[in-house]
């Protein structure tokens, strides 16, 4: 009876002893593959914000401002970055589908698969043009920049209008014009115009041009020409007719054949004047004139202070304004930002603008 005993004893403490050995086994390959787990949970994570969250190699944003929506998408593309949300906006100066503005920035470092959203131009709006037929002069200006206008060139002719009263208009009243388009006007010269007999240039050499009209103010225009046997340095043809009433102020052109190839004497060139703006001026009054060789001041561009959504996108810095301008020998292009002198830029025979302040 005690042997069995012993024997049933000895069965139990065996039978408990490996069942804690079997526990011991198991809790240890647990606890490996509780640590393989959180390995490779933790690379996963760490992968998953460095690459996926994060993105991949470090790069620079482009400078993509005032490129063609397409051209700029295909530079970033190459960069490894992708172009974002594309807000449009009309806009004065640059062409549309344009871009406006960019963020981030040019020159930030981000990582490739960033997005860049971007301000898109629309081009110019049309608006409808106002009536300023009988209107003085001062007061066709005021009504023409208040409209979004810019007042183009100014002719005049005699009439018993007191003198600067609007006669026409081009485009006439309630025509379509884009946004910071020219009108044009034909204004009364009154009856104390000085007037005086176009002479007849033709066969005068080009170097005497100036001197036959120095009694008369006008303006004197040179256009190069190409006729086989013409005899040159002299002039061929000319604009008013001989022995027709010119006024003061009034257009003269006149063809020629030089026998140096050169820019010609008093010619026309047409010139774009770039200014950037550093700082956000949708809130900024805006005012740019151009000062011909004539000491003759005219506005060619203005933008009131604007406190909307689509200035504010539209206005922002970093973003430019272009002023397209035609002139004689030499003009001064002057920049007004809330009425103070901001920049001036010298226009001289044909040469590239160049800011003077």
């Amino acid at each position: 009876m005690g042997r069995l005993f012993l024997d049933t004893f000895s069965e139990t403490v065996l039978s408990f002893v490996f069942f804690i050995l079997r526990f011991i086994t198991w809790g240890m390959q647990w606890s490996m593959a509780l640590a393989v787990f959180l390995l490779v949970m933790a690379g996963a994570g760490y992968f998953v914000y460095s690459v996926a969250l994060e993105g991949g190699r470090h790069v620079s944003v482009p400078d993509i401002v005032d490129m063609p929506i397409t051209e700029a998408a295909f530079m970033l593309t190459e960069r490894g970055i992708e172009l974002g949300r594309q807000s449009p906006v009309s806009h004065p100066t640059i062409p549309k589908y344009h871009i406006i503005a960019q963020r981030p920035g040019a020159g930030r470092v981000v990582r490739e698969g960033r997005r860049v959203n971007v301000v898109v131009s629309m081009g110019k709006d049309y608006l409808r043009t106002p009536d300023l037929v009988g209107m003085s002069l001062e007061e066709a200006r005021r009504e023409i920049t208040t409209s979004r206008f810019r007042v183009g060139s100014l002719a005049r002719v005699p009439n018993d209008a007191p003198r600067d009263t609007v006669l026409a208009q081009d485009p006439p009243s309630g025509g379509e014009l884009s946004d910071q388009g020219e009108i044009h006007l034909l204004l009364s010269a009154g009856s104390e115009r000085p007037s005086a007999i176009m002479p007849d240039l033709r066969g005068t050499p080009v170097a005497d041009v100036d001197a036959a009209l120095a009694d008369i103010d006008v303006a004197l225009v040179a256009r190069e020409v190409d006729i086989p046997n013409a005899a040159t340095d002299v002039v061929l043809a000319q604009n008013p007719a001989p022995d027709t009433l010119i006024y003061q102020g009034q257009t003269v052109t006149y063809d020629y054949k030089p026998s140096v190839a050169g820019d010609a004497p008093s010619a026309r060139y047409e010139a774009t004047v770039r200014h950037q703006m550093f700082y956000d001026w949708f809130g900024r009054e805006v005012r740019v004139e151009v000062i011909d060789r004539m000491g003759n001041r005219q506005t060619v561009y203005k933008k009131a202070p604007e406190f909307d959504d689509a200035a504010r996108a539209t206005y922002v810095a970093g973003t430019a304004i272009r002023v397209p301008v035609t002139y004689i020998i030499e003009a001064t292009v002057e920049v007004y930002i809330d009425g103070m002198l901001e920049a001036s830029y010298l226009l001289k025979d044909g040469n590239p603008p160049m800011k003077t302040n």
